[in-house]
C-alpha cells in the first residue's frame, strides 16, 4: 500500500502541481512515456507500451484532485493513510487516489500485456471538470483513439454502465433597493429568487431528472429591500432532452417573474456541464461483465465517462470503494476490496 500512502500524503485539494511533480519523478524510469501537458499542469498522460502517438489503446482514466477536508471532523489525519480494522483511512482513499495507486502497483504486470495502455490523470474533476477536455484535445492532436476506457471512480468493484449528465446554472436577479419600511417602492430580488427555488422543487417532479438548489446569496442588510440575489442549481439526468425541456420551463417561468416584478432583470447562464453516459445496451460490455462475474450498476454521480465515449470507444466506470463515503470525514476504502481489485488490474 506504499503508493496509496504516498498519494494520500500529498495535498491536492487546491493545487495539484506537487502531486503531478511527484508522479513524474516516481514514474519517469518506470514507463515508456510520460507527459505533463499545459503550462499550468492540468493533465498528465502516461503511456505504457506506447509512445503516446497514433495508437488505439486501453485508456485508464482517473483524477488526482480531492475535495477540501475539515480536519477537525476527522478521527485520523486526512493526509496520512491510516490502517484500522481492515480499512484504509485518508482523504482521497476512495475518491479517487486508490485507482492511480493500484495502476502504479501493477506497472510491471501491465507492461507484460504488450498492448498500448494510457493512464490519463486530470486535476479538476471536483471543481470545473474542464481538464478532461484538454485530454481529448491532446488525443486528437496525437491521433490517440481509445478502444476502451475504464474510469476508476468508486463503484465497489462493479461495472457501472451509465451515469447522469450534470448541468449547472447560475441565475442572477437585479431588483431595486429601497427602505424596508416601504417595500412597494422597490423590487425585492430575494423574493423573486425564492419563487424560482419553489418552482424548481415542484416542477422537477414532472421529468426524469433531479435538480438541486445548491447555493443562494443576496441582500445586504435586514432593513433594506434586496436589489440583488443569485441562485446556483444543477440538473441531473440520463436523458439530455429531459434536462433541456426542464430548462425550457425554467426560462419560461423567468419570463413570467419579470412580468410579475416590473423592472426586474434576470440573467441565467450555464456554469458547466457533464455529458451523460450510457452503455446499458452495449452487448459487448454486458457480456464481458457476465463472463468476468462482475455485477453491473448505475453510477449516481457525474464523471468523465461521457466525454470519452463521445470522443472514442466504449467505456465502463469501475473502481474501488463506496461512493457514499466520499466527500465526508473519515473517508476509507476496505483493504480487502483494494487488494482484490488490484489483482484484476
Amino acid at each position: 500500500m506504499e503508493n496509496l500512502k504516498k498519494l494520500v500524503g500529498i495535498k491536492s485539494n487546491k493545487n495539484c502541481n506537487e502531486i503531478l511533480n511527484f508522479l513524474q519523478k516516481e514514474l519517469k524510469n518506470k514507463v515508456f512515456d510520460l507527459k505533463i501537458y499545459e503550462k499550468d499542469k492540468k493533465i498528465m498522460l502516461i503511456g505504457i507500451n506506447t509512445k503516446l502517438k497514433n495508437i488505439q489503446p486501453v485508456l485508464l482514466s482517473g483524477h488526482i484532485d480531492t475535495v477540501d477536508a475539515n480536519e477537525q471532523q476527522y478521527d485520523t489525519n486526512p493526509y496520512e493513510l491510516t490502517e484500522k480494522n481492515g480499512k484504509f483511512y485518508g482523504l482521497g482513499s476512495i475518491d479517487m487516489k486508490s485507482f492511480t495507486a493500484i495502476v502504479m502497483d501493477n506497472l510491471e504486470a501491465l507492461k507484460q500485456l504488450e498492448y498500448p495502455i494510457v493512464l490519463a490523470l486530470t486535476t479538476d474533476e471536483e471543481t470545473t471538470i474542464k481538464s478532461v477536455e484538454l485530454v481529448t484535445k491532446k488525443f486528437a492532436e496525437l491521433n490517440i483513439k481509445p478502444k476502451f476506457t475504464i474510469i476508476g471512480e468508486p463503484t465497489q468493484s462493479q461495472f457501472n454502465l451509465a451515469s447522469n449528465g450534470c448541468y449547472e446554472y447560475s441565475v442572477k436577479f437585479f431588483g431595486k433597493a429601497c427602505h424596508s419600511s416601504k417595500p412597494n417602492e422597490g423590487i425585492n430580488a430575494i423574493c423573486a429568487c425564492a419563487k424560482l427555488v419553489n418552482f424548481i422543487e415542484t416542477e422537477q417532479k414532472k421529468y426524469n431528472i433531479t435538480s438541486n438548489c445548491g447555493k443562494i446569496c443576496g441582500g445586504e442588510v435586514i432593513n433594506k429591500v434586496a436589489d440583488y440575489a443569485e441562485l446556483q442549481f444543477d440538473v441531473r439526468s440520463l436523458y439530455s432532452l429531459e434536462a433541456e425541456s426542464f430548462l425550457h420551463d425554467i426560462n419560461k417561468y423567468l419570463e413570467k417573474l419579470q412580468n410579475e416584478y416590473f423592472g426586474l432583470k434576470i440573467e441565467i447562464s450555464k456554469l458547466y456541464s457533464i455529458p451523460s453516459f450510457d452503455m446499458t445496451q452495449n452487448k459487448k460490455i454486458v457480456s464481458m461483465a457476465k463472463e468476468l462475474d462482475i455485477k453491473t450498476n448505475i453510477f449516481s454521480g457525474g464523471c468523465e465517462a461521457g466525454y470519452y465515449t463521445n470522443y472514442s470507444g466504449d467505456a465502463v466506470i469501475y473502481g474501488v470503494g463506496d461512493l457514499s463515503l466520499a466527500h465526508k470525514p473519515n473517508e476509507y476504502v476496505e483493504a480487502e476490496e483494494y487488494k482484490a481489485y488490484s489483482k484484476t488490474c
